[in-house]
């Protein structure tokens, strides 16, 4: 006969472990510290071994309650997920989503996207925090987060959204008066214009070069200006230079030789269950920021 497992307990430690405390864990669940004391001792009985340590200041993971949690914590968070997407199936997405990107790419990228998608969610509302700073999402309280990276932290589930082109740029006037490049080697013969002075190395067609600058900005706004003032070369997204490119008031450099992108991500707690809402603008910024 096949032993039956405890999975109402596996869930419950889980939740014991992520919110801290016993007491956290049944004020979240709506169950008495004792009532979740006995059912954890009910699944350190079926598992044979103890899982937590505990003490009357701290609780901490035994080295098979360590080696349990790393193992089941994503059984039982895709097995909640699973019962939201069945329980939400023929809801209306709602609730506040509060959402952090990096300034540029959430004002010309994420910011318009949005807009439609409110539009056709009436019921959700979106609070923005755009900044350059890379903020602790937990901590902070944020629902998504969009990066320029790839996944870096094990506490939170990614979703690749698109990848970033980058590209060379220059004002028409700024080649008249210098010349235009034809090789990588040309470009020692050319200065720079960087966003950040740590940027001053740029790879392009698999070779990478030093430039020589006049100005780090800080604001990829204000290297958009002074590159199309004639200052200099800069390297920057394709998706935020493609009006000037258009336009005419940037040409490309080099265009025939690629320089590396990056990824954008977009990032979400793994403690957390994600809402329909979110579920549902995880499906749609794909859209947006092909």
């Amino acid at each position: 006969m096949r032993e039956s497992f405890d999975l109402d307990g596996m869930a419950l430690f889980v939740r014991i472990v992520e919110e801290g405390s016993l007491s956290a864990a049944g004020r979240t669940l709506g169950l008495p510290k004792a009532t979740v004391s006995r059912r954890l001792a009910q699944l350190e009985a079926s598992v044979g071994a103890p899982l937590l340590a505990r003490s009357t200041r701290a609780l901490s993971l035994t080295d098979a309650g360590r080696r349990f949690f790393e193992r089941v914590r994503s059984i039982v968070h895709d097995a909640e997920a699973a019962r939201s997407e069945i329980r939400s199936a023929n809801s209306e997405p709602s609730g506040i989503l509060h959402i952090t990107a990096p300034i540029i790419f959430g004002e010309v990228v994420v910011a318009p996207g949005l807009v439609q998608f409110l539009q056709r969610y009436p019921k959700i509302q979106a609070d923005l925090h755009f900044s350059d700073e890379r903020v602790n999402i937990v901590a902070e309280g944020f629902d998504l987060a969009i990066r320029m990276s790839e996944i870096e932290d094990s506490e939170l589930i990614g979703r690749r959204l698109t990848e970033v082109s980058m590209v060379l740029v220059a004002s028409p006037s700024y080649l008249a008066l210098r010349g235009v490049p034809e090789q990588v080697e040309d470009l020692q013969d050319h200065i720079a214009v960087l966003t950040q002075k740590k940027f001053d190395h740029w790879i392009v067609g698999g070779e990478t070069i030093r430039l020589r600058w006049r100005m780090s900005t800080g604001s990829m706004v204000v290297t958009r200006n002074a590159v199309r003032d004639g200052l200099g070369i800069a390297r920057m997204p394709e998706f935020f230079v493609a009006r000037d490119l258009a336009e005419g008031s940037l040409r490309r450099v080099l265009p025939r030789l690629g320089t590396p992108g990056f990824p954008a991500t977009a990032l979400y707690p793994r403690s957390v269950v994600p809402s329909l809402a979110l579920r549902t603008l995880l499906d749609a910024l794909p859209g947006w920021c092909a």
